[in-house]
């Protein structure tokens, strides 16, 4: 005999948890069967100690709090897809996907979903459910596919949606960890020189009645600024880094912070493009799958990142329902021109979600290439920059020796 471990729906809907021994995973599924349970999962069940058995459901306890990643649910995504098309009952998919997983917080999501289901509930509505996990864009896109028959190709739309996301997310990140990366290394070391350095070889010149060299007397004026102000500098800019998370979650000021930052130089344009990318990816997906375009233009304004646009999007969906055509709907001074034109001749040739996925696909590849010029034009920069206070600082450090050895 062996033991099993089960998670089962009773004939009242409710979950039961537990275990049991049977000669194999066949007998056990029929005995469960046989009770009037509707089995979710059934494995076999290790010995453990009253310990591991504590650290076990601590464990679990404490992955259920653990954020699920945006490459746990692409997984997610593209099982559902290849389990559907292989010809897998909705249910089959969910309980093999939640035995999948990595994510514990997901496997937990997927059986709750699968138990709804299994009570009468359509998928759209059993994921409206879990918010945290499913978005506005994956409820609307999965009640398309439910009423078109297209499920397999709304999870498989899904995943290559969250793809080019995170990509767009990759990008602007590594175009702007390398060079924070460099400017705070490189002040720090000229901090430690100015600090740290440099007085040092004050008091000793002094001391032997030698003048400072007018480099190392900016180094000493410069090293007692930083001692009078640099806690208070410091201070200052934790604060702001700490506040504007803060701000952007009020939204009165996280209006005014989203507008700023699309209006700063060069940044401004590729946040610009990187919303652009994703909304116009959005737009023709929704209408690809169905939905009506007052319908993706309200879900295109849930999930922006930036109040501007989602005010835009949610204005021009207001526009749509009294009646007006797409093109005027879209005619809102901070969407791009390049998308009006073509929202323009996507209305008229009745191809819009053809036009907005070109237009995605355009514009990331714009977003690549100013990636690549934020990176090329940062470095340099930084280079001249930083190599030039690291230079100051050495040649003040360098002079003030050569005042030591030669008296001069």
């Amino acid at each position: 005999m062996s033991a099993y471990a089960y998670l089962c729906l009773s004939p009242q809907g409710r979950e039961v948890e537990g275990s049991m021994e049977a000669p194999d995973e066949t007998a056990a599924r029929r005995q469960l069967k046989a009770m009037g349970m509707k089995l979710l999962r059934l494995h076999a069940a290790t010995e453990k100690t009253g310990v591991l058995q504590h650290i076990s459901k601590a464990w679990r306890w404490i992955s259920g709090f653990r954020s699920i990643g945006g490459g746990n649910r692409v997984m997610f995504y593209r099982q559902m897809q290849l389990m559907l098309k292989a010809g897998h009952t909705l249910l089959e998919a969910l309980n093999a996907c939640a035995r999948l997983t990595q994510s514990q917080r997901l496997s937990d999501t997927l059986e709750r979903i699968a138990g709804r289901i299994q009570r009468g509930s359509s998928l759209s509505a059993a994921c409206a459910q879990e918010k945290e996990v499913f978005n506005r864009l994956a409820q609307k896109l999965l009640e398309a596919g439910e009423l078109s028959g297209e499920l397999g190709m709304v999870f498989e739309r899904l995943a290559t949606l969250l793809e080019r996301r995170a990509e767009v997310r990759r990008q602007l990140i590594s175009a702007l960890v390398y060079p924070c990366f460099v400017l705070v290394f490189a002040i720090g070391v000229v901090i430690f020189l100015v600090i740290g350095v440099i007085p040092r070889f004050a008091t000793f010149l002094n001391g032997r009645g030698r003048a400072m060299p007018w480099k190392a007397e900016v180094m000493l004026a410069v090293a007692d600024w930083l001692e009078r102000w640099g806690v208070m500098i410091g201070v200052v800019i934790l604060v702001i880094a700490i506040a504007i998370p803060i701000l952007r979650r009020i939204p009165s000021s996280r209006r005014v912070v989203d507008r700023l930052s699309l209006s700063l130089p060069i940044i401004g344009r590729t946040l610009t493009t990187a919303a652009m990318a994703q909304a116009c990816w959005t737009f023709g997906l929704l209408v690809k799958s169905r939905l009506t375009v007052l319908e993706a233009l309200r879900v295109c304004a849930q999930v922006s990142g930036n109040t501007a646009f989602a005010e835009a999007f949610s204005g021009a969906a207001e526009q749509v329902l009294a009646g007006q055509s797409l093109t005027a709907a879209l005619n809102h001074p901070v969407l791009p021109l390049l998308m009006r034109h073509m929202a323009a001749v996507g209305e008229k040739s009745g191809q819009v979600d053809a036009v907005m996925e070109s237009l995605g696909t355009h514009y990331q590849k714009e977003l690549d290439a100013r990636v690549k010029f934020m990176a090329s034009m940062i470095e340099p920069v930084l280079i001249v920059v930083i190599g030039g206070l690291v230079g100051f600082v050495y040649l003040a450090f360098f002079e003030s020796l050569l005042a030591v050895s030669t008296g001069v």
